[in-house]
Parts: structure tokens; sequence; C-alpha cells
């Protein structure tokens, strides 16, 4: 038992580690791609804002899909857009420079990676109901170090091989990504009695939206406290480089400045479930929200690159704490039978916050300075930590 539940975990953190490779490619170099294929940044911001609009109407009625499947749809609907993507991106390589199907395509992959991320997550309830304990918080430290990886050795294919490194990077990963959810497949026939008990024993059927809402109102507020706190994460990390340079930094700066803050990440995330141990999981989460914003008071005030890398110490605080609790936290609040949905309604936030923070922070930087659009930041993610602090609720 003790092998096969270390084993599945291994699986597990590699499909993070996958997951999260992916995340990194397409997110950090979809706007090196895209320009060397002649778009301008306007267009690059039109085809991030269609793409996260589009995540954000699929995620909940992929959940609810899955919600209604029992869980069996999961590992399908993972490999189904794995497989999509990795046809797309192959689509993607061939075209010429920047033209309609162009611009669908890479929409339609924007949207994909934002739905898989509450998938992946909520593997990992669906892996315990098996009767194996997953850890989580260990998984998902993989994937920031992944993505930290990520970030680094595509910047140098980039450099010096050519930008087509990037479709091809993301082909690779989809491909693997696609040969992971058959191994977890496998297992799952292996687990089919349990699965049935389960199934047999769960007569109720998921919530609609509405009435998942309406049973849920501290949830959903909790929710609205999600969306304001991930703006300011999200205007700060699309346009890092814009107030690195305000204070004296350059492209270099960016990338190191990336990397240092997704491996302050790691340490705290493997060490999450001794804290769960310490401490209750809504207390972390009052926490981390509220680092959230000292975090980005500090980033507004920083007046050198130094101060900014002390003010990203604080992601291990933050951030850090905020995903694995924030997992653990819809879990022990929403009903099992509303489990998928739960997830992908964090992940919707998160989606709805960055589509916010790219027209709003451009629209601020073009029109004032750095400073002021950092301001803005501060006081949006105050209003998130606040919401937050009324909405947690006390867990076990």
């Amino acid at each position: 038992m003790k092998n096969a539940e270390k084993k599945l975990n291994i699986d597990y953190a590699s499909l993070h580690a996958v997951y999260w490779t992916l995340s990194g490619v397409i997110f950090c170099f979809t706007t090196v791609f895209l320009q060397f294929k002649g778009y301008s940044n306007y267009g690059i911001g039109i085809i991030f804002a269609l793409g996260n609009i589009l995540g954000f109407v699929l995620q909940p009625l992929v959940a609810g899909y899955v919600d209604r499947s029992n869980k069996r749809a999961l590992l399908g609907c993972i490999r189904i857009t794995a497989v999509l993507s990795l046809l797309l991106m192959l689509v993607v390589l061939m075209l010429p420079k920047s033209c309609l199907p162009l611009t669908a395509a890479y929409v339609v992959l924007l949207a994909g990676n934002t739905l898989l991320q509450p998938l992946c997550i909520s593997l990992s309830f669906y892996l315990e109901s098996w009767g194996y304990r997953i850890n989580f918080s260990v998984a998902r430290a993989v994937g920031s170090l992944a993505y930290s990886l990520c970030t680094v050795v595509l910047g140098m294919l980039v450099q010096s091989v050519s930008e087509n490194a990037v479709p091809v990077a993301y082909i690779v990963f989809s491909f693997i990504l696609g040969l992971l959810t058959l191994l977890f497949s496998v297992k799952e026939k292996q687990h089919s009695t349990v699965l049935d008990t389960s199934a047999a024993g769960d007569a109720e059927k998921p919530s609609g939206i509405v009435e998942f809402f309406r049973e849920n109102r501290r949830f959903t507020l909790f929710l609205a406290g999600t969306a304001l706190l991930y703006f300011t994460h999200a205007l700060i990390c699309n346009f890092m480089i814009e107030f690195i340079r305000n204070i004296g930094g350059d492209s270099a700066d960016l990338g190191n400045v990336i990397a240092f803050m997704t491996l302050t990440e790691v340490p705290v995330m493997l060490l999450f479930p001794r804290l769960t141990r310490r401490f209750r999981c809504s207390s972390l989460l009052r926490f981390a929200v509220i680092m959230f914003t000292v975090k980005e008071l500090i980033i507004y005030l920083a007046p050198n690159i130094a101060v900014l890398y002390a003010a990203e110490l604080l992601q291990a605080f933050s951030f850090a704490i905020f995903v694995p609790a924030s997992v653990r936290y819809v879990d022990e609040v929403i009903v099992k039978r509303n489990a998928v949905k739960g997830q992908a309604f964090v992940t919707t936030m998160i989606t709805l916050g960055s589509i916010f923070a790219s027209y709003i922070g451009g629209l601020l930087l073009d029109n004032s300075s750095p400073s002021f659009t950092l301001l803005t930041g501060v006081i949006v993610s105050a209003a998130g930590t606040l919401v937050m602090l009324f909405a947690i609720q006390k867990t076990k």
C-alpha cells in the first residue's frame, strides 16, 4: 500500500510538473512568439483577453460535467485538452505570419491551459477516493520548480535557436501530459470497484450554478475577494517589465526576478502539510491574503531592484500559502458533489482578475505612469484582502 501510494504521488507530481511547464511556455513566451509572428502588443493583449474569456466560460461548464460524471470524466477531459492543444500547436507551427487562423488557435490554446488547472487540482481528490493520501502541496511545489526551470531553459533556447522553440516545447509537453493521463487510466481500472461503490453511495446530484451560489453565500464572497487579489497579482506579473524599467532595471532583470519569485514558493509548498497540522486552513488563508497586499505595497514603494527582490521574498508567505490552502479550503467548505465546480470557480475568478488586469493595466500604463498603476493595484488588493477576511469561514 505504501509503495503504491508513493508511486501515485510521484505520478501526480509529474503531472503538475508537466502542466506548469506548459503554463510557463504559453504565459511567459506567448508575447515573444507572437511578436515574432508579426503581432503588435495591442493584438497580443486582445488574444490574451479572448483566451481568458473563453476559459472563463468553459471552466464552470466542464466542471459541472465532471461533477455529474462522479469525477470519472476528469482524466478524459485532461487527455482531450492535451491532445487538442498538441494538434492546435502543430497548426500554429505551420502557419505563416499573423493571420486569423493563428489568432483563433492561440485563443483556444490559452483557454485550454486555464481549463486544465482546476482539472489537475481536482484530480488529487479523485485519486484520494481510491484510498490513497495525495500530497497536493508537494506536487504543486514540483510544478513551481518546473515553471522556474522552464522560463530559464526556454529563454535560452529562444535566444540561441529560434522563437519556434516555443510551439515545439508546447507540443512535446502536451504529448507527455496525454501519456500521463493514460498511465492514470490504467490505475483507474484497477480501482473500478471502489469507484462503483462510491458512485452508488452518492445519490445527490451536483447543484446548478445559481443553486450553487445560493447554497454558498460566504464562498461567493470568497470568490469575489479572489478576483480582486488576483487582479493585482496578474497586473504585476503581466507588466513586470514596465515596473522593473521604472526602477532602473532591464529585460535581463525580468527573467531573474521571475525565476527568483517562483523558487521562493517551493520550500513553503513543500512544508505546507506541516503547517496544516499546526494551524487551521482558514487561519493560513487569512495570513496569506494579508501578505498579498503587504508584498504589493513594498513593490509599489521599491526604489531599486534590490528592494524588489526583497518584496518577492513575500511570495513565499502569500501566493505559496494561498494556492494549497485555497485548494484544501474548497474541499472542506464545499460538499463533495460540487467539489470540481468549487475548484473551477476559484480558477474562474483568477481568470476574471487576469482579464481586467490585462485591459486596465495596459490602459493605466499608456495614460499615466507605472507608479500610479501600482498604486491602483495596491488599493484593489487591499479591498480584496478586506473582503477575504470577512468571507473566509473557520475550518477544522
